[in-house]
């Protein structure tokens, strides 16, 4: 509650007309009252920090969260990958931090199917898809995406938006 005053006060919102989640998250990107504070940005430059009527500004706020949780612009966040049963199981289970190079998964039968540097920390994490099991090697970015949220399901999908609207923006790659 204090965190929510603090909020109230610096921001000069008016606290009667904050709603959010019952869990206490507000605006369009859900930030909890200390998220708030600390990530959001007034990215449309008026003035004021406003993420629960100013996209703009909830865009920018995700993008600062990210960056402070160690985004890295121009590296990929995730590649599809083969796996052997037997070794996916038990790195799956290590976790959707990297911690194994690149070079490492592939002595342990891990192999990606898009090209990847080599000394590049990853996970490997797997999807139930419509087809079966899906393995992915996810790297520093898909990390930072799960520290946002936890869910590896969301992760995926934002990466697999993101990548998307890009070739719309950029077509020629």
């Amino acid at each position: 509650m204090q965190l929510d005053l603090l909020l109230v006060r610096e921001s000069g919102m008016d606290a009667m007309k904050i709603t959010g989640s019952y869990a206490g998250a507000i605006g369009i990107p859900q930030f909890l009252p200390s998220s708030y504070r600390r990530f959001a940005v007034d990215f449309d430059g008026d003035g004021k920090r406003d993420l629960m009527g100013t996209p703009a500004d909830a865009i920018g706020s995700v993008a600062n969260y990210y960056k402070s949780h160690g985004w890295r612009t121009g590296e990929l966040v995730a590649v599809p990958a083969e796996a052997d049963g037997s070794i996916a199981d038990t790195l799956v289970e290590i976790g959707v931090k990297p911690r194994l190079k690149i070079a490492e998964l592939k002595r342990m039968g891990v192999t990606p199917t898009a090209p990847v540097e080599e000394g590049a920390e990853a996970s490997l994490f797997a999807v139930e898809t419509e087809t079966g099991l899906r393995y992915w090697l996810g790297l520093n970015n898909f990390y930072v995406i799960t520290r946002y949220n936890r869910s590896i399901n969301y992760a995926l999908a934002v990466h697999e938006l993101a990548r998307e609207l890009r070739a719309l923006v950029r077509p020629e790659g």
